[in-house]
C-alpha cells in the first residue's frame, strides 16, 4: 500500500514538473520570431529556409497488440496512470508560437514596413537616426535632417516606437503571457541591432552610439 501511494505521488509530481515548464520564457523561439518580423520590415530574410528532409515511409514493425496489452496489465496502477499522463505533460511542454499572426500583429508590422520605406530608411541610411539598446529608434544626428523635415522625422520615430512597444505586447498577449512583453522587447532589441545594415548607427549596452 505504501509503495502504491509513493508511486502515485511520484506520478503526479512528475506531471506537475512537466506542466510548469511552459511558464519559462522561450528565448530561442523569441529570437527566431524577431528575425522574421524584422526581416519582413527592413528587407528580405537572410536566406531561404533549409529544405526539410523527406520523411521516411518505412514504419517500424509492430510489437504486437497482445504483448503490449499483457505488459500493461501486469504494471502497477500508478505506473499505468503515469503512462496515461505523459502525453498530457508532453502537450503542456509544447513551445509557444511566438511567430504567431493575429490581425493586430499583422496591422502593426504593415505600418512599420510602410513607415520604414517612406521615412525611416532614409534616416537610418544617412546616420540621422539609429537603433537604441532597448529596442526603439532614436535621433542620432539631427544636423543630418533638413530643418523643414525634422518635425516629420520626429513624428515618424515617435509612431515607430509606439508600434514597437505594442508589437512586443501583442506577441506576448497572443501567447497567453502578457508578462513576457519586456522579454520580447529584449529579444527584439538584440535582433534589431544584429540585423542593422552596414553603416547604420546603434547604441551599445551603455547607450553609446556605434556604427555598424
Amino acid at each position: 500500500m505504501r509503495k502504491f501511494a509513493f508511486l502515485l505521488t511520484l506520478a503526479f509530481a512528475l506531471l506537475a514538473g512537466c506542466v510548469t515548464i511552459n511558464v519559462y520564457f522561450p528565448a530561442a523561439a523569441a529570437q527566431k520570431a524577431a528575425d522574421k518580423v524584422i526581416g519582413n520590415i527592413i528587407g528580405p530574410e537572410q536566406g531561404p529556409p533549409a529544405s526539410a528532409a523527406p520523411a521516411s515511409s518505412t514504419q517500424p514493425p509492430s510489437s504486437g497488440g497482445d504483448e503490449s496489452h499483457g505488459a500493461a496489465a501486469g504494471e502497477p496502477l500508478a505506473m499505468r496512470m503515469l503512462d496515461a499522463l505523459v502525453p498530457v505533460a508532453n502537450a503542456a511542454e509544447a513551445q509557444p508560437d511566438l511567430d504567431i499572426h493575429t490581425p493586430q500583429i499583422d496591422a502593426i508590422t504593415a505600418r512599420m514596413r510602410n513607415r520604414y520605406h517612406a521615412t525611416l530608411k532614409g534616416l537610418l541610411d544617412s546616420g540621422a537616426a539609429g537603433f537604441t539598446h532597448n529596442g526603439d529608434i532614436a535621433i542620432h544626428d539631427p544636423a543630418k535632417i533638413p530643418l523643414p523635415l525634422r518635425a516629420q522625422a520626429n513624428q515618424a520615430i515617435a509612431a515607430e516606437n509606439s508600434d514597437r512597444a505594442e508589437l512586443y505586447r501583442q506577441i506576448a498577449v497572443a501567447n497567453g503571457h502578457a508578462e513576457w512583453a519586456s522579454r520580447m522587447r529584449e529579444a527584439f532589441a538584440k535582433r534589431w541591432i544584429a540585423m542593422a545594415h552596414p553603416g547604420w548607427y546603434y547604441q551599445d549596452a551603455s547607450g553609446k552610439w556605434q556604427k555598424k
